[in-house]
């Protein structure tokens, strides 16, 4: 599998990533890659398809989330020995699909929005402080003009740990997988002007602020404006971009 070709080179798009974790998720469904076969190396696979790094662990962390294979340390990646993805599912939203969009945001809400004022409920000093190291890191890429996408993972990430319901963890990991990377995606073809910065740090900085002050109510409500003005970068994405 190190060389390219016509069928295996992924067009360029403002879903690489989720074309990358179809395209993989097809070639185990056909038997290219067998139940408790290893996959090829990362070099490898960008070679094969045509893509960096980055969004080929994006694409493997979104297989990993359905069950399809199983990372090992020191090893590498194997397809799940029962060759299917997990029972639990969602369909990779599209984010020029304005109803698909305002549906799957919906759902993050309602997951998203409760356990943001859980863990303004329930986090201790230490997570507090842990949230407000992340806040700062994601300050300052943005700062720096950077797109901030890891930043804001670890960021939300924190949050949800702060909740200290092992359930509510499990379940935000799956979405974060499967839906919140298509926010990112909002950031990362949206971020070109200091306004649009601004924003998202103030969105981010009354999140913390709420929580810090153990306001569960200003929580739920700074983290339902947060999703609510992401959705809304998501429509513009829909309607400028080709």
């Amino acid at each position: 599998m190190n060389g390219r070709n016509s069928n295996s080179i992924i067009k360029r798009s403002l879903t690489l990533t989720d074309e990358l974790a179809k395209k993989l998720n097809d070639a185990i469904k056909s038997g290219v890659y067998k139940p408790g076969d290893r996959l090829p190396t990362e070099p490898e696979l960008c070679e094969t398809y045509g893509v960096s790094r980055p969004v080929l662990r994006e694409a493997i962390s979104q297989l990993k989330s359905n069950g399809l294979v199983i990372p090992q340390q020191g090893r590498g990646v194997f397809v799940s020995e029962t060759g299917h993805s997990a029972s639990m599912r969602l369909d990779i939203p599209s984010i020029e699909d304005k109803q698909e969009v305002l549906q799957i945001l919906e759902l993050l809400m309602a997951v998203e929005v409760y356990s943001t004022g859980l863990a303004a409920r329930c986090r201790t000093k230490k997570q507090l402080t842990t949230i407000k190291k992340a806040l700062d890191k994601l300050i300052k890429a943005i700062s720096d003009g950077e797109v901030a996408n890891e930043e804001d993972l670890i960021f939300h990430a924190e949050i949800v740990k702060a909740t200290n319901n092992r359930f509510i963890l499990t379940l935000s990991s799956f979405l974060e997988e499967n839906v919140r990377h298509a926010i990112r995606t909002a950031r990362r073809n949206t971020s070109t002007s200091k306004d649009y910065n601004s924003i998202v740090i103030k969105e981010h900085e009354y999140i913390f602020l709420a929580i810090e002050e153990q306001n569960v109510e200003n929580a739920r409500l700074a983290a339902e404006t947060h999703l609510q003005k992401a959705a809304e970068r998501l429509m513009l994405i829909g309607t400028s971009q080709p």
